[in-house]
């Protein structure tokens, strides 16, 4: 029996709250696992929460490198008769139209070429991407060159064998050489000579690692490495967020005319917007957000119903002490706010102990992912307000109960 027989019938609020501890501890087993629902549930939302954070500011700084106002232009398959599909492609001439006609709304225009070779090195080697690029890219994609150059028209006018690495590439095949420049490595058997090391750049949100490739100049990759002048994308970088969307109507309007294309008739390319990349990621990283909170929501009501269950199975055992209480003075109001306090008690251990599981996972999958720990101060004070509100909320119905006993008919219960 748990009677505070030093408190007066209006127990204070100090001696409702020890009573409640002392109430719960006798049955240490049984709290754990009531409290357990708590813990997953409020643990799932402090994790979630802070991988959402993490993984937005992440994806701020990688488009921030990337150009928040890149306008991206690749080929789409066109039809041929019902059931062959020919890829249509994008020439010099696309680049040199949205130059000429859109230098109003377009800051810089880079054409370039992609392939896939290995490349070798002092007997190291990798897969690695190739791309044939125009000076204007580094502009354009915001490229840092912490040691060496970028090629020049020169280089573009000779087809020059030279070239700029990223740091994925410098670590593998010069990895006691900060700046391999200077050095020489081999495409397909030709030799090129390192001109540039590309600073870092990370992973885009789609997996590509900016830093796992190799630039060389257009005109070199098409003639000494890929034997042929079909470009993979067209870059172009409006002159601010606000012209953007006009920007990329513009750019479908002038591709469309350039090849002719009538009114009914499907694009024969696709203008992408970095911007429109981001969104999307960010509602597929928040349709999965949503799905696990309704998840974590089914812990906090499956915890709340054990603390409903523990709670009605206390005022079970407890009658007679509840019978004493009222006996003596305490009112229908004081047990009321002993089990509301008991159930309030269970809810709030549960949810601490969650919000430091919570932070434990948070920072091993920040850990694990690359990226800053980013915990909002919001998302700890909310995960304490959803615990107390559920133990409040589920202890509401066996607090009632307790303080509807009639005291004579509890004193009798053995």
């Amino acid at each position: 029996m748990i009677l505070d027989r030093r408190s007066t019938p209006a127990m204070t609020l100090f001696s409702a709250i020890r009573v409640a501890f002392c109430a719960l501890l006798l049955h240490k087993g049984r709290s754990a696992l009531t409290s357990l629902g708590m813990v997953i549930g409020i643990a799932t939302v402090i994790a979630l929460v802070s991988a959402g954070t993490s993984a937005a500011r992440r994806l701020d700084e990688v488009l921030e490198g990337v150009g928040k106002n890149l306008l991206i232009v690749r080929a789409r398959p066109r039809s041929q008769g019902d059931f062959v599909q020919k890829q249509a492609e994008l020439t010099d001439m696309d680049a040199e139209r949205l130059r000429k006609e859109l230098g109003h709304l377009l800051r810089g225009v880079a054409e370039s070429q992609v392939i896939r070779r290995r490349v070798t090195s002092q007997g190291r080697g990798r897969s690695t991407q190739i791309t044939g690029a125009v000076p204007d890219l580094q502009s354009i994609r915001n490229w840092k060159v912490p040691h060496g150059r970028w090629f020049t028209d020169d280089d573009m006018k000779k087809e020059a064998p030279v070239c700029l690495i990223g740091q994925a590439v410098r670590r593998d095949l010069f990895p006691h050489q900060t700046n391999p420049v200077g050095e020489t490595l081999r495409i397909d058997g030709i030799e090129f000579r390192i001109i540039g090391v590309l600073g870092p750049k990370g992973k885009l949100p789609i997996g590509f690692d900016q830093d796992d490739q190799v630039f060389v100049p257009l005109t070199t990759l098409q003639t000494r490495l890929a034997g042929e002048k079909r470009l993979t994308v067209i870059t172009c970088a409006a002159r601010s967020a606000e012209v953007q969307e006009q920007a990329k109507a513009a750019m479908t309007r002038v591709l469309r005319a350039r090849r002719q294309l009538k009114s009914n008739q499907p694009d024969e390319f696709e203008v992408s917007s970095v911007r429109e990349i981001s969104e999307l990621a960010m509602t597929v990283a928040g349709a999965i957000q949503l799905l696990v909170v309704v998840i974590a929501s089914v812990s906090l009501v499956v915890g709340g119903i054990g603390i409903m269950n523990i709670l009605l199975a206390s005022v079970a055992e407890r009658t007679r002490e509840i019978g004493i209480r009222m006996a003596v003075g305490a009112t229908p109001g004081a047990v009321l706010v002993q089990f509301l306090l008991e159930g309030l008690v269970l809810a709030l251990a549960g949810g601490i102990l969650g919000i430091l599981c919570g932070l434990a996972l948070a920072i091993v999958l920040a850990v694990l992912c690359g990226w800053e720990v980013a915990i909002p101060s919001w998302s700890i004070t909310l995960s304490v307000l959803v615990s107390a509100g559920t133990g409040v909320a589920f202890s509401l119905y066996p607090a009632i109960k307790a303080s509807q006993l009639e005291p004579i008919v509890a004193l009798r219960c053995e």
